[in-house]
């Protein structure tokens, strides 16, 4: 059965409530809560019906849609899943599903070897191994980096959505030096993930600078659809990242060229996973390697070598930052 995309948002949102056992949901509670999903990412401002949630709710119960939801009501008002466990975004692929990622599949592998499109290959690697798992009822045999306590990332969506919508957010945050939160109104222009940790890039309201916010370190987001939004200007992000290491770029700091030896246990590593594209080996004697990096000093840089410890040399004092 298609569903379009309004009803796929209202079903995710009636799912993503259900899931969540802290409170109780009447169906006025799912009602709004859609209502609000639907603004957000659609701007649809009509409310939807009562008739509506109740069909979703029939609809996610039943096989139409594949989804069996196992949604009880207590106490004659209150929803929510009777396995706390179950999510719609947990059922198995049927095989009409495994069949067009299978083409889905096909068709990305030929841009593989493109360097335009080497995020590509992970892609069709993950694609992959969800449908040798799905078919074979088998563990996947491709583990990928994950953290499942990752702080922030319940933010990723509702900053997406504001750039691409070009919509001002105002942000609650609080730095790890701050005692307090402050309010941030920012330009959201882009999300930034560096070492399974997820940053927003954007302009501050009347500034002139970027400015990199931690999402784990954000408190609440609420968007300013009557402020207006501001463009970015000369901003472009492969220019903005090229000198630096990580996220964070000093203003008004130039590249400068890091000079650092690594001894014959530490080398091998550093040569196959360069710290920074503009890498290079100056030379090689008793059992040391000299490495040379075009960039500019940021805690990323200083904390990436720190963490060779005795196996690298280097004049530390000039990366070290005053934070």
């Amino acid at each position: 059965m298609p569903v379009n995309r309004n009803a796929l948002i209202r079903y995710r949102t009636i799912d993503k409530c259900l899931q969540n056992r802290r409170r109780k949901w009447t169906i006025e509670d799912l009602i709004d809560a859609c209502n609000q999903a639907l603004f957000e990412y659609e701007g649809i401002e009509k409310g939807v019906s009562l008739r509506t949630i109740r069909l979703d709710l029939r609809a996610m119960r039943s096989e139409q849609l594949g989804y069996q939801a196992p949604i009880i009501v207590t106490d004659k008002k209150y929803y929510s899943y009777e396995d706390s466990d179950y999510s719609i975004a947990n059922i198995p692929l049927s095989s009409q599903d495994l069949g067009i990622l299978q083409e889905v599949t096909l068709l990305l592998k030929q841009f593989k070897g493109f360097t335009h499109f080497n995020g590509v290959n992970e892609m069709v690697n993950k694609l992959e191994d969800k449908i040798y798992s799905e078919q074979n009822q088998k563990a996947s045999v491709i583990d990928f980096e994950k953290n499942e306590l990752l702080k922030g990332i319940e933010w990723l969506d509702i900053i997406y959505k504001a750039i691409i919508t070009q919509t001002t957010l105002s942000i609650s945050y609080q730095s790890f030096k701050a005692r307090d939160a402050s309010e941030i109104i920012l330009h959201p222009y882009l999300l930034k993930e560096y070492r399974n940790r997820w940053f927003v890039l954007g302009m501050k309201k009347k500034g002139k600078e970027i400015l990199t916010l931690a999402l784990d370190r954000i408190i609440e987001i609420n968007l300013l659809h009557k402020e207006l939004y501001v463009e970015p200007k000369n901003f472009n992000a492969q220019d903005y990242f090229q000198p630096i290491i990580g996220v964070t770029r000093n203003v008004g700091a130039e590249p400068e060229t890091i000079v650092f030896k690594a001894d014959f246990r530490q080398a091998p590593y550093i040569k196959t996973k360069p710290i920074h594209p503009s890498q290079q080996v100056l030379k090689e004697e008793k059992g040391w390697t000299e490495f040379s990096i075009q960039v500019i000093p940021n805690f990323e840089l200083e904390r990436e070598l720190l963490g060779y410890a005795e196996g690298l040399k280097n004049n530390f004092s000039k990366l070290l930052s005053d934070d």
